[in-house]
């Protein structure tokens, strides 16, 4: 006997963004253990993984501005007040019902995608000098910081090498949040990533649908943006 439909917990994320997300891990993934490693060969497919996560960024920003309602930041970037009175509460194990992302873990979000294009982006540029060398390390850097071509890559090479530390940081915060809201908060997270389908989430806040073509027009469009900008 088939279960209901009714009775199954509301659609809330969208598939272009459930495969964006798990696209997103395995890349960061990657980045991270070559990065950590730095060999000769792993360094290729550090290479290749980060313009991956470029392409990833990029497609999840304009997702963020034109995707479904709970996939938009404007639907979970919340004021300080709204993120207090929600940790609050959780801390009491009797958050309020959000489809979406709640307001803290909203801004972590956004903390997290900015620290994410920040290293793809000085991963461009970054060099050791010796055999790798990011693509666009010939471009000269902006007239108004007065840097010598040394002095810039090296720059970008220094950020790019201390933010992988921030990011596995963020990671490590990110696997915490989803431990504590399965054992604390008794929300499972991930099922739901999976899915689509959240649990507890307001049968009102249903997606009506997933826009999944406009998802993949976005993603060759990210795709060929990546592609032009790793071969100026």
């Amino acid at each position: 006997m088939k279960p209901d439909p009714d009775s199954r917990p509301p659609l809330i994320w969208d598939l272009p963004l459930r495969l964006f997300h798990w696209a997103l891990a395995i890349a960061v993934g990657v980045c991270i253990y070559t990065g950590l490693d730095g060999g000769f060969y792993e360094m290729d497919w550090h290479m290749i993984s980060g313009y991956a996560v470029l392409g990833l960024l990029l497609f999840r920003i304009s997702w963020g501005i034109v995707g479904p309602r709970h996939a938009r930041f404007a639907a979970f970037i919340q004021g300080p007040v709204t993120v207090w009175h929600w940790l609050r509460a959780a801390v009491r194990r009797d958050p309020p019902p959000v489809a979406g992302h709640n307001p803290l873990a909203g801004w972590f979000i956004l903390i997290t995608l900015t620290a994410l294009l920040v290293q793809a982006i000085t991963g461009l540029f970054a060099t050791d000098d010796i055999f790798v060398e990011g693509p666009l390390r010939h471009i000269p850097p902006p007239d108004f910081l007065g840097w010598t071509q040394t002095e810039f890559l090296r720059f970008m090479t220094r950020i790019h090498r201390q933010g992988e530390y921030i990011v596995i940081g963020l990671v490590a915060l990110h696997l915490f949040a989803i431990l504590a809201h399965r054992v604390y908060l008794r929300e499972p997270l991930t099922s739901a990533m999976i899915t689509g389908r959240k649990r507890g989430a307001p049968v009102a806040e249903a997606l009506p649908g997933q826009r999944i073509l406009l998802g993949i027009g976005l993603g060759a469009a990210a795709a060929g943006l990546t592609y032009y900008i790793i071969n100026l």
